[in-house]
This record gives C-alpha cells, structure tokens and sequence, in this order.
C-alpha cells in the first residue's frame, strides 16, 4: 500500500509512497484510494483496525493497565500514544506496528538545574536545559493537521510541542497550574488549545509558544475536553463533573456563543456544523446535535458501557460515518446523517480512546489501466488478466512514478 498522503492538497503535491519501492518516489494522486482505520487506545494496549471490516492490523500489548490516548497523523502513516503511567509519547508505524520513535525522558537527575517538586513537577525550566521533556505520565497527545507536529500534555503541567518529523522538541509551554488534560489545534496549525484540572483553557502561538488568550473562572470544574472547530475560530469545550457543561467559544473575541445541557464529552463534525455530544445522565447513549441552534438531530443508543470516546471520519469517501469506543469493549461505527448503526467491532478491553483516520492504498486496476494507457509496451487493457507479479510490480511503480 501506498503511504505519507494527505488528501487535503493531493492535487497540489505528491508525496512519498512505501519504503518498499526503490524504483520512483512519487505517487500519482488520481490512483490513491482511502480506507478508513480506528486507532484505539486499550486498557492494554494500542490496536489499528479496519472500520470497514473489523480485522485488526496489528496490536502492541502493555502491562502498565493505564488510561491511554491515541491518534493518528493525518497521513496515516503513523499511531501516537500517551498513557498516565509514562512520560514517553510513542509513535507508531501504522502498517505493521513497529516503534519508530518516542519522546525524551526528563526526571531531573541530568546535567540541567530544572528545579523539580518531590512528586515530580518541574516548577522552573532551565534555559540551557537540553532535556526538554515530560517529568510524570501523560493524559493528552494531538498531531496537526499538517501532521509535522505533535502536542503532549499530562500531570506535570506542561504542554510541549514537538516536531514530529525529527522528535525534538520545539517549545516547551509553563502556565496551567494542574494536569493537562486534552489538546487541539486549530485548522491552521497556527493555534493549540489546551484544556486543565485547574479551570482553565490557554491558547498558543505555535510558532513561539506564547499564550495567545486563557479562559480563566468560566468553569466550574476541570476541563475534560476542548476541540477546535475544523471550520473556524470557534473552540468547543466539555468539562467534568458536576457541572458537565458544554460550551462553545470564539477563540478570537473570547465571547461565549452558546452554552448547551449537561454533558461531559463532545467532536465537532468535519465540517462544524454537527457536534457530537454525550449526556452526563446517560452515560451509553450519544446525541448528534445542530452546532448553531443546539438542536437534537438524532440520538445514537448500542453500547452497554459507558462511552468514552467519540471520533468523526476524515474528509473523503468515509465523511459521513462516525466511530464510538466504550468500556463495555466495543467501537462502533456509525451513519452520522442518519444515526444508524452500520457494524459492531468487538475490542474485548476497555476502550479509553478511539481516533478515526485514514489509509492510503494503490487502486491496482486504476494504477493499471494508466500505465497501459501511457506506456505501449504494457499492452492494452485486455491483458489485465493473468499478469504475473513482476508484470504487476513494473506496472505500478511506472504509474506511481509518471504524474
């Protein structure tokens, strides 16, 4: 399969395929297809899934049965994991599994005069501190969408932002006062939100790692969950219990724009138009609402458990389908115009985090009536049938290599 593709700009680059090809490094865009993948963070592990068909990918198993986030770049070349019991984000290869890279480790004992509390917060940060890194377990990971960065933030309070390409870290952010619990950034890559126990949501530079705006006492309680519309500036904000309020802001006015009822989760559909929300008193059941007037567009009822994620398709052929992960250990995938369930995928763990994100593959007949169709010696497209597999190979790598 083909890979390191964003369909955003397809028609206006084409990117890198499989490390597998040593003959072209391109790829025509026009012979790409996208298939849908589940990331999904387990009570004992990350597993990639294949929504259309429920077949499992690969699956890493750990024994620390902690609270784990996942998502996945917008390529879909790569997995990220947080969990609370390490300090280490991890990228994974979305085709098989492998580690290619993880965040540094930073406990204080370097060279560096971080000055760091007995439990582990890091209360100063040196300026020569060449260890820039998280000190305790992380609760919240997010790629842009460009997907050459990557935001961590967790129990020691900071939100660090890292290049994802090289696993540096660009800019290490102080100023929540308690743990970090969720991250966004904006359509733009421009911004980060991010979202704390300690009341608050802060929002970044991403080019210096200044604070831009903090909404500060507009909460009740911690902040569980903050998106940035994929429309525009507006972000949507869910907090904890017992206020489980859901609040939409506009990022730039600091104006509040709609407050709506009681629930502790909520997604922005791909266009901000739709959110996706769950209720504080039902804990199993999800609501598709209309994001202007808060109206209820239809209520999604299945899971047993409680429902702890909530995940919208990318844009493409899948844009009209959402998934649900829960702790009874089932994701589901969803008609998100209609509400209808399309196919249950039994996880058999709990679910913490569900993220749904896309793979690129090669359309073989695509790929081969365009070489037959711009190389003569390939023959006509009667002979499609019965090629062996050095045909087929010369066959794709000369599409993939003419665009």
């Amino acid at each position: 399969s083909l890979r390191g593709f964003d369909a955003d700009y397809a028609k206006a680059r084409a990117a890198p395929w499989s490390k597998r090809s040593t003959v072209h490094n391109w790829v025509n865009p026009d012979l790409l297809v996208s298939r849908g993948m589940l990331a999904v963070g387990t009570r004992h592990g990350v597993r990639l899934v294949d929504e259309a068909t429920g077949d499992m990918r690969w699956e890493v198993r750990s024994g620390d049965d902690a609270l784990r986030r996942v998502t996945m770049s917008p390529d879909g070349r790569f997995v990220a994991s947080v969990n609370v019991a390490e300090e280490q984000w991890k990228l994974w290869d979305a085709a098989n599994g492998v580690l290619r890279m993880s965040g540094a480790k930073h406990d204080g004992t370097g060279a560096c005069v971080c000055n760091f509390t007995r439990s582990g917060l890091r209360t100063s940060l040196d300026a020569g501190c060449q260890a820039q890194a998280h000190t305790l377990g992380l609760h919240a990971v997010a790629f842009s969408r460009c997907g050459q960065r990557l935001a961590t933030g967790g129990k020691d309070r900071m939100v660090i932002l890292w290049d994802a390409r090289t696993g540096n870290a660009e800019h290490v952010m102080l100023g929540h006062c308690h743990t970090v619990r969720t991250l966004s950034f904006s359509a733009d890559g421009a911004r980060l939100a991010s979202g704390s126990e300690d009341l608050s949501i802060r929002v970044w530079d991403t080019s210096t790692g200044d604070i831009l705006r903090t909404f500060l006492g507009s909460h009740d309680t911690f902040v569980f969950q903050v998106q940035f519309s994929p429309a525009d500036n507006r972000v949507l904000v869910s907090t904890g219990v017992p206020e489980s309020r859901l609040k939409l802001w506009d990022v730039d006015s600091g104006e509040m724009l709609r407050s709506f009822g009681f629930c502790i989760l909520a997604e922005f559909g791909p266009d901000g138009r739709r959110i996706a929300t769950l209720s504080n008193s039902d804990f199993n059941v999800f609501h598709l609402v209309n994001a202007e007037s808060g109206v209820v567009l239809s209520t999604l009822a299945s899971h047993t458990g409680y429902v702890s994620s909530i995940s919208f398709s990318v844009n493409g052929s899948n844009e009209s389908k959402l998934a649900s992960g829960s702790y009874d250990g089932t994701c589901k995938v969803w008609d998100s115009s209609t509400g209808a369930l399309l196919r249950t995928i039994e996880v058999g763990s709990t679910i913490f985090s569900v993220f749904w994100g896309r793979d690129w593959v090669m359309d073989t007949q695509r790929a081969m009536a365009f070489a037959m169709g711009h190389h003569p010696r390939l023959g006509t497209g009667s002979q499609v049938q019965g090629l062996d597999t050095e045909l087929v190979r010369m066959i794709l790598d000369y599409a993939q290599g003419h665009h």
